[in-house]
């Protein structure tokens, strides 16, 4: 019991805020590791913002996995588990979370919002202390609540965010010039591009949609003219037949 609170003790002190301000402090040369969880981070971070919704089940695969990873590890130490099962019972959880998001939309929807929100927020707001921590959480968990409504919408805005401000920030401390007000206006501009190019993305494909529906709905409109004329052909040659017995 004592290590696994050891592991979380030195899991709970680790801020990527401060890991990341730490790599771009005045007079501190990165090394190569540092350089490639920047870049990482960007990438990861970019690709959220950017793609937010479009490949929402990849990132709720891995959200959900790191979501229940945490979950099931820390369930295991409250009850009592050692190190070995408590690893073992948040690996099962983290399994069990990515495969729901992967198969179920909506629960994708549901973890990707709710821990971008989160995480935004802690972010923001730093919490050292554990109201304001639930505050973040609870926070991330009424926006995934109103995500069951307005899908694309929330999504599209808490994906976009989160990764801007994640990616923004390992760029911004790959730069030369570093301050706060770059920093800012790095953060909002990606923010303004993912959204646009989230909606763009979303915009065309509920028109490809809408040209796929309107295909159906022209071949059974065509197939129901088809049957229409093939009975009209029926009665025709009905009529004909009669009226040759008719004749005889």
């Amino acid at each position: 019991m004592n290590s696994i609170n050891e592991i979380f003790g030195q899991t709970g002190a680790f801020d990527i805020r401060d890991a990341i301000a730490e790599m771009g402090e005045g007079g501190h040369v990165l090394t190569q590791t540092e350089l490639t969880a920047l870049a990482v981070t960007a990438v990861m971070g970019l690709f959220l913002c950017l793609f937010g919704l479009k490949i929402v089940r990849f990132w709720a695969v891995l959200t959900g996995f790191g979501l229940g990873f945490a979950a099931g590890t820390i369930a295991g130490a409250a009850g009592g588990m050692d190190t070995k099962a408590c690893l073992i019972a948040g690996l099962a959880a983290g399994i069990v979370l990515a495969a729901l998001g992967a198969a179920l939309y909506r629960v994708g929807i549901f973890i990707t919002v709710f821990v971008s929100v989160s995480s935004f927020c802690t972010y923001v707001i730093n919490p050292d202390n554990s109201i304001l921590l639930a505050v973040c959480t609870s926070i991330g968990l009424v926006a995934a609540i109103l995500s069951a409504k307005f899908t694309e919408v929330i999504t599209i805005l808490a994906t976009a965010v989160f990764g801007a401000v994640l990616g923004g920030t390992a760029v911004c401390r790959m730069l030369p010039v570093m301050g706060e007000t770059i920093h800012i206006l790095i953060c909002a501009s990606f923010t303004a591009v993912g959204i646009v190019i989230q909606l763009l993305l979303e915009s065309k494909k509920r028109k490809k949609k809408s040209l796929e529906k309107a295909a159906e709905i022209r071949e059974e409109a065509s197939a129901a003219n088809e049957v229409e004329r093939a009975r009209a052909m029926m009665d025709d040659l009905g009529n004909i037949s009669n009226n040759k017995d008719e004749e005889e």
